[in-house]
């Protein structure tokens, strides 16, 4: 067995030594899958204590209304669905957002961060057949996730988790009351109707108008 220098032990060690926090609570698998990077900052401690609470079905509805680039979406879409599916293997989990190809970027980040971690923390490994980003699963489990844009086709999949981040692309759509209606009548009648008899739904989105999703 070759000998590992001093930093080589530390990081080996330090990584263990927060697995067990990782596992159970958000903040810190946020910390853990960052490598640090994840900052502590007061709102993304409070937004974490609450999505721990969703997941335990504590909290049904959500929603989370934050400026731009004050971590909502690096959060909840990103951290807390690979968290979510990591702790619940058998759930589906469904990320929509104004467009496919953000939605899509959110799932393949939530994809990798599992590909990479799942099986230290959680002991799950992505199903082989799972190449395409926008729709993967769990070796051995039921779980899966399914990215989509509002309006997108989503027939067919279900949710026990159902995230809507950024319903809408700019302060123009949102102003836009035919817009505001599509988004709210997909949501109602098409997103909502995917949700299992425990599914929660999480909506992410800056206030952009007082009628818009929120």
């Amino acid at each position: 067995m070759p000998v590992q220098s001093s930093t080589q032990v530390k990081r080996v060690f330090h990584e263990s030594y927060h697995a067990e926090p990782a596992r159970r609570y958000l903040y810190h698998f946020g910390r853990y899958v960052s490598r640090g990077k994840f900052l502590p900052a007061k709102h993304i401690l409070y937004l974490c204590q609450i999505l721990e609470d969703v997941e335990q079905h504590k909290i049904r509805r959500l929603i989370i209304n934050l400026p731009p680039r004050y971590g909502k979406s690096e959060t909840a879409s990103r951290l807390f669905t690979s968290w979510y599916l990591g702790r619940n293997p058998d759930d589906e989990v469904m990320i929509t957002s104004y467009g496919e190809d953000l939605a899509t970027d959110m799932s393949r980040d939530a994809r990798e961060i599992l590909a990479r971690y799942g099986y230290h923390l959680f002991g799950v490994e992505l199903a082989r057949e799972s190449r395409a980003v926008a729709r993967w699963g769990l070796k051995h489990r039921k779980g899966a996730m399914v990215a989509a844009g509002v309006e997108g086709p989503v027939y067919g999949r279900g949710a026990d988790l159902l995230i809507v981040d950024d319903p809408f692309k700019n302060m123009a759509e949102a102003r836009s009351e035919a817009r505001r209606r599509r988004v709210y009548e997909w949501f109602s009648a098409i997103a909502r109707s995917r949700l299992s008899p425990k599914g929660v739904i999480v909506v992410v989105m800056s206030r952009l108008h007082p009628q818009d999703l929120s």
